[in-house]
């Protein structure tokens, strides 16, 4: 059996994975965006699927966690197949996996909220994984905005750095909120787990 708060650990581990990934990568486009996007989803729809079945994730109330690692994997397929340099395609899919999954994760915080030590983080996480989800769907996929940076050197904004940067920013600080609350849940069991 998986602890919850191993799992917990394994999702902000997975995420901010992502955002470095992402931080360190110079080219934002909508190709390398459905490829980190989709690596991620699939990695995280798994260890979700996994955390529930093969562990206490969200027990004793299991369930709306399932349908969210599932949506993950719908999301990876996706992504796989739409391998392009499309930016509305990239936004579509990340906007209604990020709402799904956001709600999805908001609802089992509100559900579990006296049952777990993890439910106050995943109203958290699901109110930030929403907010990309929503962000996502809104952004217009044809900005292209030039501008001079430091030492006058020239670039240009759009869609896709934005999109891609944003989910990035995204992935860094739930996986740190993800990674807290795991050590803080983990603290919150152990001193019952050597009590007489």
């Amino acid at each position: 059996m998986v602890a919850a708060w191993i799992a917990q650990l394994a999702r902000g581990i997975l995420a901010v994975a992502l955002g470095v990934t992402i931080s360190l990568t110079l080219e934002h486009s909508p190709t390398f965006g459905f490829l980190t996007f989709g690596a991620y989803a699939l990695l995280s729809g798994i260890l979700l699927l996994a955390a529930e079945v093969r562990g206490t994730y969200s027990a004793p109330r299991r369930g709306l966690f399932v349908p969210a690692g599932i949506a993950s994997l719908v999301a990876a397929a996706v992504a796989v197949v739409f391998v392009r340099n499309d930016v509305a395609t990239l936004g579509l899919l990340i906007g209604l996996w990020a709402v799904v999954t956001g709600l999805l994760e908001g609802a089992s915080g509100i559900l579990m909220r006296r049952a777990s030590p993890l439910a106050r983080d995943w109203i958290l996480g699901g109110v930030f994984t929403t907010v990309l989800g929503v962000f996502a769907l809104v952004l217009p996929s044809d900005v292209v905005q030039p501008f001079t940076g430091e030492r006058g050197v020239a670039g240009t904004l759009t869609s896709s750095i934005i999109l891609i940067g944003v989910l990035g920013a995204w992935a860094v600080i739930t996986g740190v909120l993800q990674v807290i609350s795991a050590i803080s849940a983990r603290g919150v069991r152990a001193p019952a787990a050597v009590a007489p």
